[in-house]
């Protein structure tokens, strides 16, 4: 799903903010430090790395970290250019203020371990599910279950109680979806743990043409 440009659209949004927020860093030229905290298999690190180099930002050493042995050897050999580690959230193995930028995407969070780790002059970008991620998909399993409204202010609010909020953007849009990413998306979200076969069932049997991604980005600084 990360590489058949699912994410593109996200990744070209945290990609401006990079610019954006951290171009007083840019400006004078000097060597960047990224942390993707939680990367999963390397694809948006990577990706983003090669959009800000298309954009004149060579200066700039990327590491990705993640708790998953699996994923970060996925990474390693797919993506060579960033560097790869193994490390628990809550034990980051990195110097105080070591990173200029922190990328936390649909991943669990350590606020103190993020705050220490990022510079003075850094920033943050932290990305989570809005109301409609996977909508479609969603109706399948939580058919007829109750589920309390969707909502991200308690996210937000944490998020705030940490860091200043510098910006928030909203990231929405349609994705074609062919048949043979129907099992990778089921396999990819946290919706289908716990699903009982016959939730499985129902999705298989609603020939999904299309999944909705919506997403948002919050954006801050010590």
């Amino acid at each position: 799903m990360c590489n058949s440009g699912f994410f593109d659209p996200l990744n070209e949004a945290i990609t401006n903010h990079i610019v954006e927020f951290m171009k007083p860093l840019l400006d004078q030229n000097r060597q960047l430090y990224l942390l993707d905290a939680g990367c999963g298999e390397g694809s948006h690190l990577s990706h983003i790395q090669d959009k800000l180099i298309q954009r004149g930002i060579r200066e700039l050493t990327s590491v990705g970290m993640d708790l998953s042995k699996e994923g970060i050897a996925a990474a390693s050999k797919k993506y060579p250019q960033p560097l790869w580690c193994v490390a628990d959230l809550a034990h980051c193995p990195f110097a105080n203020q070591q990173f200029d930028g922190i990328l936390n995407i649909l991943s669990p969070s350590n606020y103190a371990e993020f705050t220490r780790v990022l510079s003075a002059d850094g920033c943050i970008l932290k990305v989570v599910p809005e109301q409609y991620y996977l909508q479609e998909l969603r109706y399948g399993y939580e058919q007829n279950k109750n589920r309390p409204a969707y909502s991200n202010d308690n996210t937000l609010s944490r998020f705030k109680e940490h860091f200043q909020l510098l910006n928030v953007e909203r990231v929405t849009y349609c994705f074609p979806l062919h048949a043979d990413l129907m099992e990778p998306l089921i396999h990819m979200t946290p919706l289908t743990w716990g699903a009982t076969e016959a939730d499985w069932h129902r999705v298989q049997e609603m020939n999904l043409t299309h999944i909705t991604v919506d997403l948002l980005i919050l954006c801050g600084r010590k």
